[in-house]
């Protein structure tokens, strides 16, 4: 796994050894990426289950101003905080280990965040509860925009009276959803 584009390209990212771990392809990111392009420089991003910190530090590369990276695994952590350090971008990080989503309610943070990737493990809710917490807690900015990635086999629901549905795209059995938070 490595850095798609911009200011670090090229460069080869720590991961996550073991089956639970599954990083987001870098063909899958680079299309995400040409997508949400025009929302990446100067942005807050927000890393929600962010593994070993594959699109948070992506988005770094291209030019987000700052990026939150939160997981509930000390050894995830512990990976992006190796990346981050490599590629010199530790003063435009915050790491949180946080049990995701019930645990957003304490990020406040979220209300500055521009940009928000979720890619939780695949056959969970866990990509619809976020959704549905970030919503109904007023988490969000208004005009956040939010990718989620999942499993293609399974439905993400989502209150279309909080957030539009921008794009849907199957990768595989990987599925990307782009939202945008209304208000």
């Amino acid at each position: 796994m490595r850095i798609v584009a911009g200011e670090k390209k090229g460069f080869k990212l720590k991961t996550l050894k073991g089956l639970e771990v599954r990083p987001t392809l870098e063909q899958v990111k680079e299309s995400i990426f040409n997508m949400i392009a025009s929302e990446i420089g100067g942005a807050v991003v927000a890393d929600l289950f962010c593994g070993s910190g594959n699109l948070g530090l992506e988005a770094l590369s291209r030019g987000a101003d700052k990026c939150f990276f939160v997981d509930s695994s000390r050894d995830a952590l512990k990976v992006v905080r190796e990346n981050l350090q490599s590629l010199n971008f530790a003063d435009k990080a915050e790491l949180m280990r946080l049990q995701l989503p019930k645990a957003l309610i304490n990020l406040k943070d979220l209300k500055n965040v521009d940009v928000i990737f979720a890619d939780p493990p695949y056959g969970t809710p866990l990509a619809s509860e976020t959704l549905k917490t970030l919503a109904t807690n007023g988490l969000l900015a208004q005009d956040c925009l939010l990718i989620v990635e999942h499993s293609g086999k399974m439905r993400i629901g989502f209150d279309e009276r909080k957030y539009s549905l921008l794009r849907e795209r199957k990768f595989g059995q990987s599925e990307v959803l782009i939202l945008r938070s209304k208000k």
